[in-house]
C-alpha cells in the first residue's frame, strides 16, 4: 500500500483542464489572426491605386539619343542632322533642359543654339512627336566643358 500513495502524489501535480486548453488555443487564433490581418493592412496600404477605365495605361519612356548639327533653329523646334546624313526635327518646350560652354538654362533653349553647332540631344516620344529633354553644345557633351564649380566665387 504504501508503494501506491507514492505514485498517486506525483501524477497529479502538473494536469491540465480542458478550460486551460481552450483558453490558449483562443489566444493563439486571436494573435495569428490579427498578425494576417496587420500584414494585409500594410501591403494595401503600399500597393499602388489602380486606374481607373479612363486613366490612359502609363507608357514607358524611352530616351531617344542624337549627335549630329543643327541644320534649323527655332523657338518651338530644332532640326539636326546626323553625321549618315539623316534628318530630325525636335520639339522645344519650357522644360528643355540646354547645356552650352556658357552655363545651362531650362526654357528658351533654342536661344543659346545656332545652326551649324554640333549637338548631342536626348529626346523622348510624346504624343507622336519627339521631344527634346537636354540639348548638349559638343565642346560639353564630351565632358570639354568648364568644372562645374567654375563660375562659383
Amino acid at each position: 500500500m504504501g508503494n501506491r500513495s507514492g505514485r498517486h502524489a506525483r501524477s497529479t501535480a502538473h494536469r491540465t483542464t480542458p478550460i486551460n486548453t481552450v483558453i490558449s488555443l483562443t489566444i493563439s487564433f486571436a494573435i495569428a489572426f490579427a498578425a494576417v490581418v496587420s500584414a494585409l493592412i500594410v501591403q494595401l496600404a503600399d500597393a499602388p491605386a489602380a486606374p481607373s477605365p479612363a486613366d490612359p495605361a502609363p507608357v514607358a519612356v524611352q530616351p531617344l539619343p542624337q549627335q549630329g548639327r543643327l541644320i534649323a533653329v527655332s523657338p518651338d523646334s530644332l532640326t539636326a542632322q546626323t553625321p549618315d546624313g539623316a534628318l530630325h526635327t525636335y520639339a522645344v518646350d519650357a522644360q528643355t533642359h540646354g547645356i552650352t560652354a556658357e552655363g545651362s538654362r531650362i526654357g528658351s533653349t533654342a536661344e543659346a543654339f545656332a545652326v551649324n553647332d554640333e549637338v548631342a540631344i536626348v529626346a523622348v516620344l510624346r504624343g507622336g512627336k519627339h521631344v527634346a529633354m537636354t540639348i548638349a553644345h559638343r565642346d560639353v557633351a564630351a565632358l570639354n566643358g568648364p568644372p562645374m564649380d567654375y563660375a562659383l566665387p
